[in-house]
């Protein structure tokens, strides 16, 4: 049986799927207890201790560059669409 055009699976270009991939690997390399060690210092920034601030920064970078990248594997399927 045919597939519709409107029924096909759609996939992301490869590019934005590579930059995914990359994104994760990222996320998770900066959270591995020897990265996160160095971090371990006594000293604050702005009255907050600095592995704090490694944790919530690098958090809060990670969740908007997923939100840029969600954005654009969503304009990507919505052209190819089209």
């Amino acid at each position: 049986m045919p597939i519709n055009a409107q029924e096909a699976p759609i996939t992301p270009p490869r590019k934005l799927t590579e930059r995914a991939l990359v994104l994760m690997l990222v996320a998770l390399f900066i959270w591995l207890p020897p990265i996160v060690g160095m971090f371990s210092l006594d000293g604050t920034i702005l009255g907050l201790p600095i592995l704090f601030v490694y944790f919530f920064a690098g958090w809060a970078i990670l969740i908007a560059l997923c939100a840029v990248l969600t954005r654009a594997l969503r304009s990507a399927a919505q052209i190819e669409r089209k």
